[in-house]
């Protein structure tokens, strides 16, 4: 792995990390996603083919890009998925997987194993299969989920699991990150983002917990309100998105982040290199001058 104060030394705009939602397909529905709305025929048709992929993973690659997150959507619900995680592998990216878990069969951990990533994120926001079921709206997706972070502990793949915190798990955040913890070498991390949907509906929103919420259930565990801090801190500064990191949706507009795509640069008719260099930084951000130090800090996060 590339060690961070290594990155110190690269141009201050550099394509090093891209998060990709390859695309918005999922077997799930949860009901606070924000891509599910796009999940329907009519978008799937316009997704990227396996082609545009391949080519624009190699740019990437010959641009020098490090690490690719492949996230969705649920990304496994792509038929091609395990050629473009290989081929991603062998480009030699640091590659992290983000997943509901419930369609890693023997087989896909198998693969897993076989070219390990940097490390794969399975999303669990429930300890008991009543809350996870209520969450993501999906019979028996308990179970499959369950087991498919048994196949990849079982092969030693990095895993880290997370949980996004809402009115409909609150009382199970802590116990979710106690039983991670008995996982051993498994990672948590706990989320509190709630983001419109795609098409600019609100209906995550529903489920978000109010400030006083997230401060209360932050101060019941170190970790946690160390992790909240830092988190505050960060969202202090002014935002670098575009310098190192950008992000491509499912239809290959390259934009700053995946919270901001109010500006794009179309990958299938451009190349990476002309949209990160000549495109990217005219791309307007809120978040990219420093804002007034507050108390209150809203819950929607654009990173």
């Amino acid at each position: 792995m590339v060690r961070r104060d290594k990155l110190n030394h690269l141009p201050e705009r550099f394509p090093v990390f891209c998060q990709w939602e390859i695309t918005c397909r999922c077997n799930l529905r949860c009901v606070m996603c924000y891509t599910d709305c796009f999940n329907r025929p009519d978008f799937i048709r316009q997704e990227l083919s396996t082609p545009d992929i391949l080519r624009i993973m190699d740019e990437m690659a010959d641009a020098g890009t490090l690490e690719l997150c492949l996230t969705g959507g649920e990304p496994m619900m792509r038929p091609d998925f395990f050629q473009l995680y290989e081929h991603a592998i062998h480009r030699g990216f640091l590659v992290t997987v983000f997943t509901n878990g419930t369609l890693i069969t023997e087989v896909a951990a198998d693969r897993f194993a076989a070219l390990r990533p940097h490390r794969i994120e399975i999303s669990l926001h429930g300890l008991t299969k009543e809350t996870f079921e209520r969450i993501t709206q999906g019979p028996g997706s308990y179970h499959r989920c369950l087991d498919g972070m048994r196949l990849l502990i079982e092969r030693q793949v990095p895993l880290t699991l997370k949980s996004t915190a809402m009115t409909l798990n609150q009382h199970e955040i802590l116990a979710i990150k106690q039983y991670v913890a008995s996982l051993g070498s498994v990672g948590y991390k706990l989320g509190e983002e709630m983001r419109p949907e795609l098409d600019g509906g609100a209906g995550p929103f529903y489920y978000a917990l109010s400030t006083q919420a997230l401060a209360l259930l932050n101060r019941q565990d170190h970790d946690l309100w160390e992790a909240s801090f830092q988190l505050d801190q960060t969202e202090s500064s002014p935002c670098r998105s575009g310098m190192h990191k950008f992000h491509i949706d499912a239809y290959g507009m390259l934009q700053l982040c995946s919270g901001n795509r109010d500006d794009g640069y179309d990958l299938r008719q451009g190349s990476l290199q002309e949209g990160f260099y000549h495109h990217l930084p005219s791309f307007a951000c809120r978040w990219k001058t420093p804002a007034t130090r507050s108390l209150l800090h809203p819950t929607i996060h654009h990173v």
